[in-house]
């Protein structure tokens, strides 16, 4: 594990950011746990819950390989919490974001064992275990952090930010200038190159919901069901329900 001499970035810092990681992964078990209640996902978008589980896992690896107990504390949790949400998720979601979901699920179920196979008999050195799993660690960080983008152009388009978690965004955020510090206090970019990235991004998902306060869904018409697209309840009229018939 790398250090800067600097008592307050090598241990306040990536101390708070391992806390402040776990609360992000826990942000949005409350909009989840009242979806499960009322059973309809409603505004609430699945897809980062999977991409969490893939997340964790990659930063768990690199957090292992160089021994540094800030980057494994809240990944560790974060794979219970994501594995939990997803499944939740799973049961009250639409076909395609259900498709989705298993897609990433046994993306990861696929790729984390054979890295691991191929880090512990393959790799001989320390730095290029650390490069691979970093490299996992950056490509699927990048992903989550633009994940709720997926709503974006949605958001524009309705001028309705309510598919933004603003828990979630906050944390992320938070999250994300944490890391950042301390992936430059150290000198690692595997940590400071992603979680710059993922400040910008959430940054622009902040501007979304000030421009786009979010609004609550107008009243469905008779003979209508959900469907979730990109994170957003959408009502779609449903043209099979009976009509009604004369007395002949």
């Amino acid at each position: 594990m790398g250090s800067s001499g600097n008592v307050l970035l090598d241990t306040v810092v990536p101390g708070m950011g391992a806390v402040i990681s776990i609360l992000m992964y826990l942000s949005p078990l409350k909009a989840v746990l009242k979806a499960q209640r009322e059973k309809h996902l409603g505004d609430l978008n699945p897809i980062p819950f999977s991409i969490a589980i893939a997340n964790c896992i990659a930063w768990l690896g690199y957090g292992l390989l160089k021994k540094d107990p800030f980057v494994c504390a809240p990944n560790a949790p974060g794979v219970l919490i994501g594995t939990f949400m997803s499944i939740t998720a799973h049961g009250m979601a639409d076909e395609a974001a259900k498709q989705r979901i298993r897609f990433v699920v046994c993306l990861a179920a696929g790729i984390f064992p054979f890295l691991g196979v191929y880090t512990a008999f393959f790799a001989d050195s320390a730095a290029v275990q650390q490069g691979l799993w970093g490299l996992a660690g950056n490509i699927i960080c990048l992903v989550y952090y633009a994940a709720p983008l997926s709503t974006m152009w949605d958001v524009i388009r309705t001028r309705n930010s309510s598919s933004i978690l603003v828990p979630l965004t906050m944390m992320n955020t938070l999250n994300a200038a944490l890391w950042t510090t301390y992936g430059v206090a150290v000198g690692d970019p595997y940590i400071w190159a992603p979680n710059g990235i993922g400040l910008a991004l959430s940054v622009m998902q902040i501007a979304l919901r000030l421009v786009f306060p979010a609004r609550a869904a107008t009243p469905l018409p008779s003979h209508t069901h959900h469907s979730i697209e990109g994170g957003i309840d959408v009502a779609v009229i449903d043209r099979r329900a009976p009509r009604l018939r004369s007395g002949r």
